[in-house]
């Protein structure tokens, strides 16, 4: 495979977590033949969390390149997102892929990894990890959180049907660069949600191409139980936000 693959982790308070995942990265991906890009946005951390990089940083295999982005305090999942999306549509081409997948060890490299490949030989644009796909598996997730994701679900797909999209929350997704960029392009307030409703935001964004956009779902491998420290998701925040979201979009959009 020939093409670059741009990471966008979005990083607050994960010091716990950088050394598991990079490592798993290295030894991932030092076996492929491919350029990896990670894209840290430590959305301001006040643990080590940007020393425990630096320090991995020198260890990495030379394929993979790591960007560090600081955001001088937290401004939320959807400022990070814009940062690092930004950092790619700057020094990336329209066909490279970009994966935006959690800082704390739940999301597994090997999918990240089929995923990109979808849009490369299968001529997809936007493949995401899926929990209710065939096959999906969850470890360590709250039974509570499992079904109010699920109502979710449910509401947008009545909302904003996609063909082969259920999973609009899901932020573990591979995308086409020069997809994205496109819409990006021709809507200044593309990256307007600040939360965690960030991740359904950018599907709802593309909503308007989904009749040129080929989306597709892979089944989640989501490993809660190798994550170190707590969630930063507070559960009735984003529920609201979420609410709150497709309300706007449906009925303001």
């Amino acid at each position: 495979m020939k093409n670059k693959i741009f990471y966008i982790l979005p990083s607050y308070n994960e010091s716990e977590n950088i050394k598991p995942l990079l490592d798993k990265f290295n030894n991932f991906y030092k076996k492929k033949n491919i350029s990896i890009v990670i894209v840290f946005v430590n959305d301001g951390s006040t643990d080590d969390s940007i020393k425990k990089i630096i320090s991995i940083k020198k260890k990495i295999f030379k394929k993979i390149k790591i960007k560090i982005i600081n955001h001088k305090k937290n401004y939320g999942l959807g400022v990070a997102l814009k940062t690092g999306f930004n950092f790619c549509f700057k020094f990336g081409h329209a066909d490279n892929i970009i994966v935006t997948m959690d800082c704390d060890n739940s999301h597994t490299i090997e999918l990240s990894y089929k995923m990109a490949l979808q849009i490369i030989e299968n001529k997809k644009d936007i493949i995401i990890a899926s929990r209710y796909k065939k096959n999906s598996k969850m470890k360590g997730l709250d039974i509570k959180r499992i079904f109010l994701s699920y109502i979710a679900a449910i509401l947008y797909k009545f909302f904003f049907p996609i063909k082969n999209v259920r999973d609009y929350t899901s932020g573990f997704r591979a995308i086409k660069l020069g997809v994205i960029k496109k819409a990006y392009i021709e809507n200044k307030y593309f990256f307007s949600e600040k939360g965690f409703s960030a991740s359904a935001d950018i599907i709802l964004k593309l909503y308007k191409y989904k009749k040129s956009i080929n989306f597709d779902e892979l089944p989640i491998d989501l490993r809660y139980d190798l994550k170190n420290g707590q969630s930063k998701m507070k559960i009735l925040k984003t529920i609201y936000l979420n609410l709150k979201l497709i309300f706007i979009r449906r009925f303001f959009n």
